[in-house]
């Protein structure tokens, strides 16, 4: 087994910690395991994307992402469309795809799951020339996200985020959209737009919670223009898994969608990365992406059983 791992010591709370003595622990675990490993450390922006995409031309058979989701977007779009395996190991702020399958926390632990775990063979969403794994968004969350990156509140952790929406809350929370769904198309006002590949989103609420990571289709929910309570008992719903979240939210599937916007500029995010402003064409890339999950990960989350009864680490 060739692996390569793609670390980015600065992401989440790495800052705080000294992650090289785990990682070097992790590397010494896989190669008594048999495992030739090789790690490499991000230097920038960007840097994820290239340095997957190299171990890729140099035949490895699984790259691990050491950091939180913004790593593990880069490294994505370096492997996307191959046979390589994506493993991670979570040193982020909120490590949502981490959650979502249930990959433990605790790196050593993460590590564990590279090597018992199993494969599946899932979907990638595409926001214009970018791939996602998670999810993306419009409107209110990505100018929160976009406020974040802009003066580094992404160290604070959740806090910076919850500061920044409190401020944001202030401002105006509604966009006026016009959208073509698979041909199909129609305007609305909305605050705040989720386009999901999964079901998590910020690692506590649930938006689109019939999403599959295999089914062929993302996930749209749209959240319609209304009053502070509406807004509030939302996000309440959100929090407890509650659904439908309200009379004024809509929920649909769908392989191709364009959303402009004639409101002033309006930012999108993904995977909690703030990428631009309107306009974005959203398709579906099906089983574009192999994943290394628990054994006992969500059985739901899938359509299809793991690509073999063997484990990852006697492929």
């Amino acid at each position: 087994m060739r692996a390569r791992i793609i670390a980015n010591m600065h992401s989440g709370i790495s800052h705080l910690h000294n992650y090289q003595r785990e990682l070097e622990q992790i590397v010494r675990q896989l190669r008594r395991q048999g495992w030739n490993v090789e790690l490499w450390k991000t230097n920038g922006q960007g840097s994820g994307r290239k340095l997957a995409a190299q171990a890729v031309a140099d035949g490895a058979d699984i790259v691990v992402s050491v950091g939180g989701d913004g790593t593990l977007n880069e490294v994505i779009q370096g492997i996307a469309g191959t046979n390589v395996a994506l493993g991670v190991l979570p040193t982020g702020t909120v490590n949502v795809w981490a959650r979502e399958v249930g990959i433990p926390l605790n790196p050593l632990e993460a590590a564990k799951v590279l090597i018992e775990g199993k494969r599946q063979r899932i979907d990638l969403g595409m926001a214009n020339e970018r791939y996602f794994l998670l999810m993306a968004g419009i409107g209110v969350d990505a100018k929160i996200t976009s406020v974040v990156e802009q003066h580094a509140l992404k160290r604070w952790g959740v806090l910076g985020y919850l500061l920044t929406g409190t401020f944001v809350g202030l401002g105006p929370l509604d966009f006026r959209l016009r959208l073509s769904m698979d041909g199909r198309r129609f305007r609305t006002r909305a605050h705040q737009v989720i386009v999901g590949n999964t079901r998590l989103y910020g690692g506590l609420m649930s938006f689109t919670d019939q999403a599959r990571c295999d089914d062929g289709l993302l996930d749209i929910c749209i959240i319609r223009k209304q009053g502070f309570l509406g807004r509030l008992q939302v996000l309440f719903n959100a929090f407890r898994k509650r659904h439908p979240l309200g009379p004024k939210v809509s929920y649909e599937r769908f392989q191709t969608l364009a959303i402009d916007s004639s409101s002033s500029p309006t930012p999108f995010q993904v995977d909690g990365e703030p990428i631009g402003t309107l306009p974005v064409v959203f398709r579906v890339v099906p089983r574009a992406l192999t994943v290394i999950v628990p054994q006992d990960a969500p059985a739901d989350l899938f359509t299809e059983e793991d690509l073999s009864e063997d484990k990852v680490a006697g492929n």
